[in-house]
Parts: structure tokens; C-alpha cells; sequence
């Protein structure tokens, strides 16, 4: 999964990265999963960051691999299991090349001050394929995308809360 953000922080202050992720999601459990690398922009700083969210728990961690330091957090956001039944459908289109084609297909949703689309394979799988978030506030425009795609968790410990995050209130 790349991520790529742009936004103005809290004190007027442009901010953007470009970020890459191994994204791991088990339906089953209600279990999100990304670790990676990502790069602030134009300074190219680079960290390492794992994240974990249960949702059915509530719970976000995120755990700063450079200082091994853990954060936890109440998920603000309803997730979205796949396309909410007030999304308006836009469009499909092909992704892939010959014999090795899927369908997509692109979804518009509003919450609040936000705007996203979101791509779905057209299968009734919802494998996401890539989406684009803008929010008013704060100012901020994402643009996901991902590859690879295999249907199975590849690392199933990316799921394991860490020793950091076991004492973390």
C-alpha cells in the first residue's frame, strides 16, 4: 500500500509524506494491520511506524518502531467493512491487462466535512484497489493505493499487540 498526504497542520504549517505499508485486513476478527516506512516531505526524514486497529474493540496502536514507543487510541472514525449503503456509485473501470483483468468499481462518500472515493473490486469480494480522501478540517487531500494483493494474511503476528503497547493506557 503507498500513502500519499498533503495537509496544513494545526498551526498553518504545510505538511506531506509519501508512506509505504505492508497492509494486512482479517474480516474475520475485525483486524487492521499496516507497518512501513514513511517520508516527510522536503526534508526526506524517514520513520518506521506499525499499526494496528481493532475494530471491534475500538482500539488503535500505533507504535513508533524508531523509539519503540507505543500510542493508544480510541477509533474516532466508523471503519468501513466495505462500501457504506449511503455511497453513490460513479463508476467501473479495468485494472490489469489481458487475461489478467479485474473489475473495479469507484464509490463516492460523505461524512461530515470529508469526500472520499473509494475503489472496490467489482466481484462483491471489496478488495480495495485505491482511494482518495479531502477533508476541510483539518485541510488535508490522501491518495491511497494498493498492490499486490493476495487473499490471505502473509503475516498473521502483524496482528500481535507488542510487549510496548501491553502497560499503555
Amino acid at each position: 500500500m503507498s500513502i500519499s498526504t498533503g495537509m496544513i497542520l494545526p498551526d498553518g504549517k504545510p505538511y506531506s509524506s509519501y508512506s509505504t505499508y505492508n497492509f494486512s485486513y482479517d474480516s474475520d476478527r475485525g483486524l487492521v494491520a499496516l507497518k512501513g516506512e514513511a517520508t516527510s516531505l522536503p526534508d526526506g526524514q524517514k520513520s518506521h511506524w506499525w499499526i494496528i486497529e481493532n475494530m471491534k474493540d475500538g482500539q488503535t496502536y500505533t507504535i513508533d518502531q524508531d523509539s519503540k514507543k507505543c500510542y493508544k487510541s480510541i477509533i474516532t472514525l466508523k471503519p468501513l467493512y466495505c462500501i457504506p449503503e449511503t455511497a453513490v456509485y460513479q463508476y467501473s473501470s479495468m485494472y490489469g491487462y489481458g487475461d489478467k483483468q479485474i473489475i473495479g468499481d469507484t464509490w463516492l462518500i460523505t461524512k461530515d466535512e470529508a469526500i472520499m472515493y473509494f475503489t472496490v473490486s467489482g466481484d462483491g469480494q471489496c478488495i480495495p484497489l485505491n482511494g482518495h480522501n479531502y477533508s476541510q478540517n483539518p485541510a488535508t487531500v490522501n491518495s491511497t493505493t494498493i498492490a499486490n494483493f493476495v487473499p490471505k494474511v502473509l503475516d498473521p503476528s502483524a496482528f500481535d499487540i507488542p510487549e510496548e503497547c501491553k502497560n499503555t493506557t
